[in-house]
């Protein structure tokens, strides 16, 4: 009958493993032996292992491990012992190698340093890395330790660039640098690099586009009372209102303080009048506030603040009316749109 372990047991099965005595090698022992042997000698394996050396020369012998190390000292005693005067010889013909190598290093340099000293005048750096088979780097780094300055060859210009230079240095006063770059079919970078070589600037504005004397004479007229915007609606936006920003710096035409707040107080109206009061709190809930605004000629930040400060609240059954207006609305909008797209295809 086989013997059940009794509940709350475990029941081991396997090898049972014979324990090592205090003189003998246990299993990491022996396996740390046979992974460190060629760096350790016997004496400092066994001093790492904590036993005898005797037990290790024992277990080195049975498995039959040779260590690097000691062959390294049986070649040491085979070698032969070399006289002092040798070693001397062979230091003695290693530096002198090692000099003769300097030396030529050196005189190959001063050879290149001379031949940039006589040329540098002459050729440009690239020629001379040419002729002295070495990088650009190398002749540069030359020229700047000796303070010298190469010979700046000037490449000669095609034909197509010259005649667009020659259209620029005729034209740089009549056109701008857009409409050269439209009539030379080339981009507006390609012209400005062509007049910062020729040192010419091109027409700012176009003769088309300059302000006549009228214009200014009605920005001074108004420029204390109107907006920039203003003016260039009442211009009827033939000069835009940057432009009338640019004018007014241009010519000092300055605001004061006081002026400033008067405009702003014209344009962001805090107070509502008595009937735009009575149309707010009879639609708040019917119309929409963008609507409510516009009808006021109001901003609807502004409605929305008169309602929130006299605490008129839309109910739940408005919001979904609203919404269902709009919704209407947008669904109209859409079948005109469509019925439209209809109409044309046939």
């Amino acid at each position: 009958m086989r013997k059940i372990a009794p509940i709350g047991k475990k029941n081991f099965v396997g090898k049972k493993f014979k324990k090592a005595g205090p003189n003998e090698l246990n299993a990491s022992d022996k396996n740390f032996i046979r992974n460190n042997i060629n760096l350790f000698n016997i004496q400092l394996l066994a001093f790492k292992v904590g036993k005898p050396v005797a037990a290790v020369e024992k277990f080195i012998k049975k498995e039959k491990l040779i260590s690097t190390l000691e062959l390294q000292e049986v070649k040491e005693l085979v070698e032969p012992i070399v006289p002092v005067e040798v070693i001397s010889r062979k230091l003695d013909s290693t530096a002198s190698s090692k000099e003769k190598k300097k030396s030529r290093k050196s005189e190959k340099v001063l050879s290149k340093i001379d031949f940039i000293r006589e040329n540098y005048q002459k050729s440009s750096a690239i020629k001379m890395a040419k002729e002295l088979n070495v990088s650009i780097t190398v002749v540069r780094y030359h020229l700047k330790k000796l303070n010298l300055t190469p010979l700046k060859v000037s490449r000669a210009l095609p034909d197509a660039i010259l005649e667009r230079e020659s259209f620029i240095a005729k034209n740089h006063k009549k056109y701008t640098v857009n409409e050269l770059s439209e009539k030379l079919h080339c981009s507006r970078d390609v012209v400005r690099i062509s007049l910062r070589r020729l040192k010419l600037t091109a027409l700012r504005v176009t003769k088309e586009q300059e302000i006549p004397p009228q214009t200014i004479d009605f920005i001074k007229v108004n420029y204390r009372t109107m907006t920039a915007r203003e003016m260039s609606n009442a211009l009827d936006n033939k000069v835009s209102w940057k432009q009338i920003k640019y004018l007014c710096e241009k010519h000092g035409f300055l605001k004061t303080p006081a002026e400033i707040t008067a405009i702003r107080n014209r344009w962001n109206r805090s107070e509502f009048t008595a009937s735009e009061e009575k149309y707010i709190t009879a639609n708040h809930g019917n119309i929409s506030l963008s609507e409510i605004a516009k009808n006021i000629e109001r901003n609807r930040s502004a409605v929305v603040k008169f309602l929130a400060r006299k605490g008129l609240k839309i109910t739940k059954e408005q919001h979904d009316a609203l919404n269902r207006k709009n919704f209407e609305k947008g669904r109209m909008i859409m079948k005109t749109i469509l019925e439209t797209k209809n109409a044309s295809k046939k």
